[in-house]
This record gives structure tokens, sequence and C-alpha cells, in this order.
């Protein structure tokens, strides 16, 4: 009752969680089990319903209330909902980095422990996170989500199948699908209605009066803002309901009603006024932060303490066994040798196909988790009649030309310090600024993709010299954020995924011949190192009109 009083009336639910949890604690007869198990549920209740009427600080205390209990008892599930529910708190205040960290520590314990729900649900708090600045990744991480909901059957629980399909819906209108944004939208909303999830109304009425009102239909957009405004107020959605205000405001200005909009947004502003303010949110990370500190020392000294235990027992072992040991120690020591060479070799290999910081990632925990990079700068190369040069050579030639080229550009790219992604037939992909964020890697890019020109160049003039077939290249280059990590798992793959990887390879295939083509945000970073030519707004397959930029020379 308590659950869903928090995202219905979170007013009435802070009241009555409050209250239990004095009760619970006056309760004498309780076991300490039961006592922990309702003092962990009303506590994340409690982060709910706070985080629904904006007070962020008391709802993170609860969390890390309940965070505390569920450590201390070994609750692995509650751990998992404590730390998504700590990131969702962080989300709502726009510190990404943080809202990360925790939902990614939430989803590695769900997938440790099977928990489909809990899987379907980090991915979509991971695929909401995403969302502000690449909607495709986001859709990846939502339709992960989507299937592992469909797979268990879960459309009725919390309305989880509702919100997925609104966001699979806010991807689509992002990425400028707005029939299939419609469709998803509505479906959410017949879902959400026959589960009577009141939030979950609230939330694609505002999403369907947007969409409405950018696609010119100002009636059914006001029908849709009006319905999600007389929700969030029954309900005392205050930290949500701001929008909402403010987008009718410009949809009763639009018709001519200057009182209503006047009215609507002198509520738009109380309510952003009241809102926390980034000091506040601060304290919040040093509190979470120093909680998160206190209980490494106390593990760390528990750790130090079992590991001097054993070191001493396997210490008496050695002193007891010296004598047989002697005996066997030059098979030892050659066995030791044969190790040692044997993992120099398989650390160099591993690190042939993974960045050092990866790999080292890879050996330490068995695994790797995937990066949101803010700044990367993504680099394509594309040889220009490669099909038709494949028909005037042998294949021997041929990739004996490619592997030459490709060298090159592998020494090249580690001058620079910047990363091979990997190679596509005759298109060699690179990025900078990761997987360890960096602020030259701009810079570092289209220096790379100038070196790249100038090899080809070179090559192309020594084969016209000797009158065989040149290749002729064409390099795109551009920045903005990423999603990265290791897809595969016999052969493993360093990635890279997001609109940023769509769109440099847009600038590739809009260049011409010998020239490195860079976007408006690559310029921005570069405009002072490098001369550049504006192109003007060129069209882009998929993209439509597009600033871009030759770079031309480096700045003496």
């Amino acid at each position: 009752m308590l659950a869903d009083m928090a995202k219905q009336q979170p007013l009435k639910a802070i009241e009555l969680g409050e209250k239990l949890l004095e009760d619970i604690r006056q309760l004498g007869s309780l076991s300490d089990s039961v006592r922990n198990d309702w003092t962990m549920q009303v506590l994340n209740n409690l982060s709910t319903a706070y985080s629904y009427v904006g007070d962020n600080s008391r709802s993170i205390n609860s969390l890390l209330q309940a965070l505390e209990i569920t450590q201390e008892v070994g609750d692995q599930r509650r751990e998992s909902i404590s730390l998504a529910n700590i990131g969702l708190a962080y989300h709502y205040q726009g510190m990404r980095d943080e809202a990360f960290s925790y939902y990614r520590r939430s989803l590695k314990m769900d997938l440790d422990q099977n928990d489909v729900y809990g899987i379907a649900l980090s991915y979509g708090n991971i695929g909401t996170l995403h969302g502000s600045v690449s909607p495709d990744s986001s859709l990846i991480y939502y339709r992960l989500s989507l299937s592992a909901m469909q797979k268990e059957g879960m459309h009725d629980r919390e309305g989880a199948m509702g919100w997925m399909l609104n966001n699979i819906g806010a991807s689509l209108e992002g990425l400028g699908d707005y029939d299939s944004a419609f469709y998803y939208y509505f479906r959410s909303l017949e879902i959400r209605k026959s589960v009577d999830h009141r939030l979950g109304q609230f939330v694609v009425h505002k999403d369907l009066a947007q969409l409405f009102d950018k696609t010119g239909n100002d009636k059914k957009a006001l029908e849709h803002i009006n319905a999600s405004i007389a929700i969030g107020e029954e309900n005392h959605y205050v930290l949500a309901i701001g929008n909402s205000y403010l987008l009718r405001s410009d949809l009763r200005a639009g018709k001519g009603d200057y009182a209503g909009a006047l009215s609507d947004y002198r509520k738009f502003v109380a309510l952003r006024d009241s809102s926390e303010n980034e000091d506040d949110a601060r304290d919040l990370i040093k509190q979470t932060m120093r909680y998160e500190y206190d209980r490494k020392l106390l593990t760390d000294s528990l750790e130090f303490a079992a590991k001097e235990v054993v070191l001493e027992e396997r210490t008496q072992k050695q002193r007891v066994g010296l004598f047989g040991a002697g005996v066997g120690l030059l098979l030892v020591i050659a066995l030791a040798v044969a190790i040692y060479k044997g993992k120099k070799r398989s650390d160099e290999l591993l690190l042939n196909i993974l960045p050092e910081e990866v790999a080292e990632e890879l050996k330490d925990k068995g695994h790797s988790d995937a990066q949101l990079i803010d700044h990367v700068t993504v680099l394509f190369t594309d040889f220009k009649g490669f099909t038709a040069l494949s028909e005037q050579v042998t294949p021997k030639e041929l990739v004996a030309d490619l592997h030459e080229c490709f060298s090159a550009f592998d020494n090249i790219c580690e001058k620079y310090g910047i990363e091979k992604i990997k190679t596509i037939g005759d298109a060699y992909m690179a990025a900078g600024g990761l997987p360890s964020p960096n602020t030259t890697h701009a810079q570092d890019v289209v220096n790379a993709a100038l070196e790249m020109a100038e090899v080809i160049e070179k090559g192309k003039t020594s084969k016209i010299a000797t009158g065989l077939p040149f290749f002729e290249i064409r390099i795109g280059v551009h920045t903005g954020p990423v999603v990265a990590g290791i897809v595969g798992v016999k052969k493993f793959q360093y990635d890279i995924w997001g609109d940023t990887v769509n769109t440099a390879s847009r600038m590739e295939s809009s260049g011409e011949v010998g020239k490195v083509n860079i976007s408006e945000s690559t310029y921005q970073l570069v405009k002072d190192q490098f001369t550049c030519e504006y192109r003007g707004e060129v069209e882009a397959k998929g993209k439509g009109k597009l600033k871009m930029y030759f770079v031309s020379l480096v700045l003496v």
C-alpha cells in the first residue's frame, strides 16, 4: 500500500511512513530480521515519496539508512534497489556521473543474481540517463529493458511496461520519428490507465502534449497538458509539474489567453525558485561520499586483519615444510619462469586488442563496465574507388597496400594518444578522449587526420610516378558523447556507440578526397589551433543540413 501511495499520493505516504518508522522502533517484540525488513521497505518507499515532492535531502537520507541496513544483513536485492534509488535522486538533480555510478552498481548486482525484473529496471535507468545526450544509445538500453519485461510478462507490475514504452517513444521523438513516437506514447498511456498508474499518466500526457505542440496540433496539445496538470496537482507532483505549467503557458499565449498564460508562468517560476540550490546538491554528494568512505575504511580494516591471520597460518606451514620444499626448488623456479612468460605474452596480446585501462579492469574483475563519456572526438576514413581498385590488382597486392596504409595509421594514432577502434573493410575508425577523458582529444584527432591524409597523398604521388593504381581518401571528424565498452564473449572488441559515431561517419561521406572534413562541435574546439574553411550547411544523409569545415593547415 505504501509503495503505491509513495508515487500517487506522496504527501500522505510521507506522513504514514514516518509514523510507521516510529512504531517499528517502539515495538519491542519484533525480531531483528523482521524489524530490519519492515524498516528497509518503509525507508525505500519514503525516499520515493520525498523525491516526488522535491525533498531530495530527505530522499537521500532515507536511502542511505536503507542501504546501510541492506549491507549489514546481506540483502542484495534490497541493496540493489537502494543503489538504484540513490542513482535516481542524483539523476533528478542533473548529476549524471554520480547517477551512472550508482545505476551501474545496481545493474551489476541484478546481473549477478539473475534478477530479471531488476535487470529490466536498471537498463531502463541507464537508458534514461543517456537520453538527454544520445537518444540512439538510450534506445538500445530501453529495448533491452523492454525485452526483459516481455520475457517475464511484467506488463502489469507497477506500470513498468508503460514506463519503458514511454521511454522508447521519447527516444524516437528525439530521433525525429514522430509517427513511431505517437504509437509508443499511446500504448504507454493505455497500459498506465489499465493499472491506474497515476504518475505514469501524468508523464505520458505531458509527453503527448509536447509532441502535439511540436507537430502543430495546438488543440490536442492543450487537451493533454490539461490532463497532465490535473493529475499532477491532485497528487502533488511538485518536482515535475513545473515544466507542465510552462508548456501550458506557451500554449495559452498562442491561443490569446494571456491571463491564463501569465498565471501558469508564475506557477512555473515559483516552483523553480523553491527548488534546492547548487550548494544543497553538493552537500548531498559529500554526505553520500562520507558514508561510503567510512564503510570502505571498515571493510579494508576487516580484510587486512583476515589477510594477516591467513598469512600467519601459511608462514607456520612453510616453516614446517621448509626442508622438503628445498628438494623441488629448481622445479618450482622453472615452472614460475614458464608461467611468467605465458602471462607476459597473454598481456601483450590483450593490449593489442583493448586499451590498457580496459585490459587491466578485465583482468582484475573478469569483466569491463561500459562507460558514458561526454566528450570524445571520433575519426572515420574511407578510400575512394576501392572497389574499382580491387579489380585492377591481385588480392595479395590489395591486402598488402591496405596493410601498409593501416599500419601507418596505427602508428599515427599511437603518436597522438588516440585509440584505434576498428577497421571495416577499407574504412578505419579511431577516437580520442577515451577510455580516459582528456582535454586535447579534438586537437589530437585533427592532427592525426592531417597526417593520415599526408600519408595517402605521398603514396598516391609515388604510385602515379610508377604507373600503378593508387588510393585516395576522405576523412571525417566529429566530437560528442559516446558509450564505450567491450562487446563479445570469445573474441573481445572494444567499441563505441551513439549518435556521435553516426555523425562522424556522415562527416566522412560528406567530405571531399584528400581533405579533413570536421563538424561544428569539433571546429569550436580546434579553431584556435588550425585554419579552417567554412563550407556552409551541407546535406548529410539521415541528418539533414549540418555545418561543416575543411581543415586546411596547422596554425604556427
